[in-house]
């Protein structure tokens, strides 16, 4: 639920290794990858990178969209020049390229405590933890590089993106690693790991977003003003979209042990689901405003319509100029 009760402590610098432990193959659902497997993870922005693949570089090259011309210099290669504009001006230029190269992906985790709420579906972070396997997965298979981050207040965890397919395996340890418990902020916790950002690519966060959600756009417009492609993937159970509790209820905090609220849902269904509407519009102007894309996602929603609705979407828009 809500984040009721807070406390702030400062972020740990991120675990290099995932805890020890067999990871979940389950995690990568195969009836999720045949419906999604034919679609691509596009990024909307100019990327960094080597290897030949469906993203624009910043590296100008020989192949794939024209960029624009330049004037000819001793030593570049004659063909590359267009006569073309040779033959209308009299002089000499050569043709500049955008590469497509590989894009580098971060799933980003949120580990807290509200994670862990869960009563007639999976948890929001199982439901998470799935859907950010089954993204990993298909960048690899696009052969792109994938990384993954587990942001909690006292256990984060960082995979380093990497482009080969054995790579799966260390992303998904770090993502059957991840458990929901603490409190934190979020903010703070992106904050920490943008360094580690080191090329420009794509950062996905899957959370419920509960928090201060200024200390939260603050770290976004971070990662985003560092040229890196922002998604949120907002989860929420059922229950919190539309407080469907009917008799007299204890509600408690998943972040601070200890603390309840004993009320009536009739008497505050209203007042809450006003403040919850609210809550959700705030965030999706903030994540939209700042050039990123937003997908609500349920946990009683299929995760293969949330994923194709969203690998769809991005598909149909054409990647723009990083500004």
């Amino acid at each position: 639920m809500l984040r009721l009760f807070r406390k702030k402590i400062a972020a740990p610098p991120f675990a290099e290794q995932p805890a020890a432990g067999a990871f979940s193959p389950d995690l990568v659902d195969p009836r999720v990858m045949d419906q999604i497997g034919h679609l691509e993870l596009i990024s909307r922005r100019v990327v960094d990178g080597l290897l030949a693949g469906k993203h624009r570089s910043t590296t100008k090259g020989g192949c794939c969209e024209f960029a624009q011309h330049r004037q000819y210099a001793s030593g570049d290669e004659i063909r590359q020049l267009d006569w073309q504009v040779y033959a209308r001006t009299d002089r000499l230029y050569v043709k500049q390229f955008e590469e497509e190269t590989n894009l580098h992906g971060v799933v980003a985790l949120d580990a807290s405590g509200s994670m862990n709420f869960g009563l007639s579906t999976a948890s929001k972070l199982d439901y998470a933890r799935r859907g950010a396997a089954c993204l990993a997965r298909l960048l690899l298979r696009q052969r792109d590089a994938v990384g993954a981050m587990i942001l909690h207040e006292t256990r984060p965890l960082f995979v380093p993106p990497r482009q080969h397919a054995a790579h799966l395996q260390a992303v998904l340890a770090a993502l059957q690693a991840a458990q929901a418990s603490d409190s934190g902020s979020l903010g703070a916790q992106i904050r920490a790991c943008v360094p580690r950002l080191r090329r420009r690519g794509l950062f996905v966060l899957f959370s419920d977003c509960f928090g201060d959600l200024a200390e939260l756009g603050q770290a976004l417009r971070i990662v985003r003003a560092r040229g890196h492609d922002v998604v949120v993937m907002h989860v929420m159970a059922p229950e919190e979209v539309h407080f469907d509790f009917r008799r007299f209820s204890s509600f408690q905090s998943l972040e601070m042990a200890g603390h309840r609220l004993h009320l009536d849902p009739a008497a505050v269904r209203n007042e809450y689901l006003r403040r919850i509407g609210e809550f959700v519009k705030n965030l999706e102007d903030l994540v939209t405003g700042l050039g990123g894309d937003y997908v609500r996602m349920t946990t009683n929603r299929d995760l293969t319509d949330a994923l194709g609705w969203f690998l769809q979407s991005r598909m149909s828009r054409r990647p723009t100029r990083a500004k």
